[in-house]
């Protein structure tokens, strides 16, 4: 038998996820997603890791000096804003497209209204869907 060669399966660094219409109608409009190792990627999960780690802090110092800890009280729209910047960061370019005729350009504000904005509210889902399979990022895979 012949031992698997784990170098022939190679993630991407970019995934290339084609947009379709809210009716499932290919468009040309085609997103950058940023793969497991690129290095946006890395940096968000590095963030996210920070962030986890001094709340779990926060919780231990409090136990250790007889505190009740709690949680800071969050505001439903703002964790909205901030969860869309930090997960919109995975999106590192995209190809032309327009908005009433306008050109839409990539950039980090627009990045993140796809996932806030409600007229986009047919997008966002192909985006979670996308990151959220791993295929996606296989080269050769068919998925990306």
């Amino acid at each position: 038998m012949q031992a698997f060669d784990l170098g022939s399966v190679v993630v991407a660094d970019i995934g290339r996820l084609k947009i379709h219409t809210p009716d499932g109608k290919p468009t040309t409009w085609v997103l950058d997603i940023s793969g497991p190792g690129h290095p946006a990627t890395l940096a968000l999960n590095n963030d996210l890791a920070r962030e986890r780690l001094i709340e779990q802090r926060d919780q231990d110092q409090a136990r250790v000096n007889g505190r009740k800890w709690k949680a800071e009280a969050a505001d439903p729209e703002e964790e909205k804003q901030r969860g869309a910047k930090r997960w919109s960061r995975r999106i590192v370019g995209w190809s032309a497209v327009t908005m009433n005729g306008e050109p839409f350009a990539f950039t980090a504000e627009n990045a993140a209204a796809l996932l806030l904005e409600p007229r986009f509210s047919w997008v966002a889902p192909q985006y979670w869907e996308f990151i959220g399979a791993d295929a996606a990022f296989i080269e050769g895979s068919g998925k990306a």
